[in-house]
């Protein structure tokens, strides 16, 4: 399955999860689960669905950051281990930087409150 991720349903996830932040856990377990599995089967639309998601995850759900950080930097971590995926490898560099610009961001917002 190598359709575009849906922008609707990314969004509607997106909007459930920052709505019902306690989800979020089971959320991104679950995607990351699923990631892992469709890496292992060379599913890679799927993996850049879930990339998707939680590219949308990091800029609609900022305070919850902490809730799906570890599951997103695991999936980073899988995706640039992927030495003979160079597609994925890079998928995974730039979700890197995805993160860091939010957290680059957040850690700012916390540094004036100093």
């Amino acid at each position: 399955m190598d359709a575009e991720p849906n922008d609707r349903k990314i969004g509607k996830l997106c909007e459930y999860a920052s709505r019902n932040p306690l989800r979020i856990p089971k959320i991104t377990s679950n995607l990351e689960q699923r990631c892992f599995k469709d890496l292992r089967n060379e599913n890679f639309g799927c993996v850049k669905a879930v990339l998707c998601i939680y590219r949308k995850l990091l800029s609609s759900c900022k305070e919850q950051m902490p809730l799906f950080a570890s599951c997103l930097l695991g999936i980073i971590r899988a995706l640039l281990e992927q030495t003979r995926q160079d597609e994925m490898r890079i998928l995974g560099c730039n979700a890197l930087v995805c993160f860091m610009g939010e957290h680059c961001h957040i850690s700012m917002d916390f540094d004036s409150l100093h």
